[in-house]
This record gives C-alpha cells, sequence and structure tokens, in this order.
C-alpha cells in the first residue's frame, strides 16, 4: 500500500499489484484488467506462463466482465464446473482454480484475477486480501489522476462514473427482464409437458393396432413426432435452467454406443420418413463403452440427429457413427449433408436462443434451446462438443464423452 501511495502512473500500479496479488495468495499467476467500454482489456499480467495480456474480450464473454457487470467477487474452485467461465479460452493454459475481484466495487474501473495451476479451495481470507488489494488499487488510481491537477479530468471522471452508474442500473434492470422472461419460459414449459406426454401415449397406444390403415397410421406417426418435439423443447428449457441454477444432476452408468444410436434412429425414423430422408448407422461402428447419464446422452442425440435431419435436403442422409479416440474418450458423430455451418459462426451456434438461419447468419428467432443444451450436458460430464465441415457436404457435430 506503501508502494502504490506514491505511484504516479498507470504501469507502475499494475505491475505492484499483480506482484502482490501472487504473493499475498501464493498464486501461480495475476492479471489486470481494465473495463475499456463493452471490452476487458487485460492489461497487465504477473504469471508463471502467459496469458492473455494485451488481447480485450467483450463484457459478456469472459469472468472479469461477469465480476465488473455484476460488481462481486467471482471465486471458482474449478473453472470446468462454472457456467461462467470461457472454457475453450482456458483450455490451452495451465489455470485450474481461480478468484477475481472488482477494482471498486460502485463502479467498477476494472478487475484483479489470481489463478492456480491445481483445483484448490479457495479461502475466504484470501478473497478478502484481494477486494482490498484492488481498493487500495482503486486510491492509486484516483491518486494518479489527482496529481496531474487536471480539473477537466476530473469532471470528465465525475461524468463517466455517473455514466457508468447509469449503464449498470439499465444492465440491472435489463438482466430483471430477462430474469422474469425465462421465469415466464420455464412456467409455460412445465405446462407443456403434461399434455404432450398425454399426446404422446394417446398416438403411441393407436400405431400398436395391428389393422390401422396405412393412411392413419402416417397421420398419428406424424402427430407423435409432433408431440415428441414439443416435448423435448420442453425439456431442453427445462434443463437449461436448471443447469445454469447449479441444478445439473448427472446419473453415471456405463453405456453402448451402438443401442443409443438404435434407439434414437427409431424415435425419429417418422420424421426421417416423411422427408424421403435415411438415418444410418455406421457398420463398423465400434463396440466401446460411455459412462454417462443415459437419459441425458439419449436427449443430445435426439437434438442433433433432429438438427441434422432438418438442415439435411429431401430425400438426404444422417449418419451416425462412434469412435474410440484412445484411453478413457469415445466420440459420437452425427453427419448431416446440409449447407453446412461458417468456420466463424461454429462457437456461436451453441450460444442460448441462437441459430442458423438462411444465408448462413446467426439469428436469435426459434426455439434456439437444443444446442445449448446439447453443450452444457457435454460439458458436465466433462467432455466437449464440436462442429466441423463433413467432408465439404454439410456439418459433422463431434461429442466426445468419457469411456466406461
Amino acid at each position: 500500500m506503501q508502494d502504490l501511495s506514491l505511484a504516479r502512473d498507470l504501469q507502475t500500479i499494475m505491475q505492484i499489484v499483480d506482484r502482490a496479488a501472487r504473493d499475498l495468495t501464493g498464486a501461480d499467476g495475476a492479471s489486470f484488467v481494465l473495463r475499456d467500454g463493452d471490452l476487458c482489456y487485460y492489461a497487465q499480467e504477473d504469471s508463471i506462463a502467459p496469458l492473455w495480456q494485451g488481447r480485450r474480450f467483450p463484457m459478456s464473454a469472459c469472468v472479469s466482465g461477469w465480476v465488473m457487470l455484476n460488481r462481486r467477487p467471482a471465486v471458482i474452485g474449478d473453472i470446468t464446473r462454472d457456467p461462467r467461465v470461457p472454457i475453450d479460452a482456458y483450455r490451452p493454459t495451465y489455470v485450474r482454480s481461480m478468484a477475481m475481484v472488482p477494482i471498486r466495487a460502485r463502479a467498477p474501473l476494472g478487475a484483479l484475477g489470481v489463478y492456480w495451476s491445481s483445483i484448490r479451495e479457495i479461502a475466504q481470507s484470501e478473497v478478502t486480501l484481494l477486494q482490498a488489494l484492488a481498493g487500495s488499487a482503486a486510491v492509486a488510481l484516483e491518486n494518479v489522476a489527482l496529481h496531474d491537477g487536471l480539473e477537466k479530468g476530473k469532471a470528465r471522471a465525475r461524468e463517466v462514473e455517473a455514466a457508468n452508474r447509469d449503464l449498470a442500473e439499465r444492465q440491472q434492470a435489463l438482466e430483471e427482464l430477462q430474469r422474469q422472461s425465462e421465469a415466464l419460459s420455464e412456467f409455460l414449459a412445465h405446462d407443456l409437458r403434461s399434455p404432450a406426454a398425454g399426446i404422446i401415449l394417446a398416438a403411441q397406444a393407436r400405431l400398436k393396432k395391428q389393422d390401422l390403415p396405412e393412411p392413419e397410421r402416417r397421420r398419428w406417426n406424424a402427430v407423435l413426432t409432433s408431440a415428441e418435439v414439443i416435448q423435448r423443447t420442453a425439456l431442453n428449457l427445462l434443463d437449461v435452467a436448471s443447469r445454469q441454477h447449479g441444478m445439473f444432476v448427472l446419473r453415471l452408468t456405463e453405456l453402448d454406443p451402438a443401442s443409443l444410436f438404435e434407439g434414437v434412429a427409431e424415435i425419429l425414423e417418422p420424421l426421417a420418413a416423411s422427408r424421403g430422408q435415411r438415418i444410418e448407422l455406421c457398420p463398423a461402428m465400434p463396440r466401446c463403452l460411455l459412462r454417462a447419464d443415459e437419459e441425458l446422452v439419449r436427449r443430445v442425440l435426439l437434438n442433433l440427429v433432429d438438427n441434422a435431419l432438418r438442415h439435411s435436403p429431401p430425400h438426404g442422409a444422417v449418419r451416425l457413427e462412434a469412435r474410440w479416440l484412445g484411453p478413457g474418450w469415445v466420440e459420437l458423430n452425427v453427419c448431416d449433408e446440409g449447407l453446412g455451418i461458417p468456420a466463424h459462426l461454429r462457437d456461436r451456434i451453441f450460444d442460448k436462443y441462437a441459430r442458423l438461419a438462411d444465408g448462413g447468419a446467426i439469428t436469435s428467432a426459434g426455439r434456439g434451446l437444443g444446442l445449448t443444451f446439447c453443450r452444457l450436458v457435454v460439458e458436465a460430464h466433462g467432455g466437449r462438443i464440436d462442429v466441423t465441415d463433413n467432408g465439404g457436404r454439410g456439418s459433422r457435430f463431434c461429442v466426445q464423452l468419457p469411456a466406461g
């Protein structure tokens, strides 16, 4: 704190704070992040290996942005289990645990983060030390401005603070509106589940009749398929909300990918047949086992195959494959013959409510929860889901899950 009181420029303040943050917490790295409009600027770091110094990220896409927007600390003992962490950005780094605090809680100027290379329980005393250090950094930053003696600059700072406060209040109002909207959606999803289940049971009972005329059988198959889509949509919405509220519980068992594929193909065959499409099971599918939640993984595959059928041309094929990736991992592939997804949109396609529109652009129209649900389920298992080019003809969705 004495060193900070004598600092007269931003660079010195950041170096002192990052070094002190590591010393106080025994961390393997520290970052000093500045708010730059709607971006987080990783201005300085003191770390055992390079992280993100000099880079900028959207406020909504990183933990430091979450800390500034919410004006409170983020304490994450295991980065793979916290939805606020953009795991693809962290995967190449050594970081396994982290803590981040705002620099000035009322209207944050930035954020101070520390990182550890192992999963650990972060003590409240360590967070308190970080908050005290961040408070001292905020004071030091203000002292530098005062030392410059620019009255105009001080007036401008007050304007910026007021603007930030107004933006924070608006953001809070928008978040409350979003919470209310999602609560209403969850309520409607609950109400949809029971009638959809009743329609499914009625359709299944009708289809069991051996003497059912073929035209009527086709109509009841269409009813069954539509009711299952309604039910899946409602379940996706409820499960996405549950995961975000920390209530996603896995029931792990050993599963045969071939049996999973066969069950999914049987359910979605009426939808494929109505469009003259085929669901192909790879004949060389290996008999390897997964260790996963059977119901959740089945619904992941249902979402992916349903999505593939809807984006493939009439009379096209959707291919299901499984392959052994080596010790501990199995990959499930769903391949379609559609137009494909542009490379620069492949990460965003898994965002909540995102949907690929005609012309290859991302839109918020439609349900847009199926792929979000898939990502949450796969990441809850410790796996990953990606989409790649299917050899120049459509898309290949790759799901990597732990082997049994």
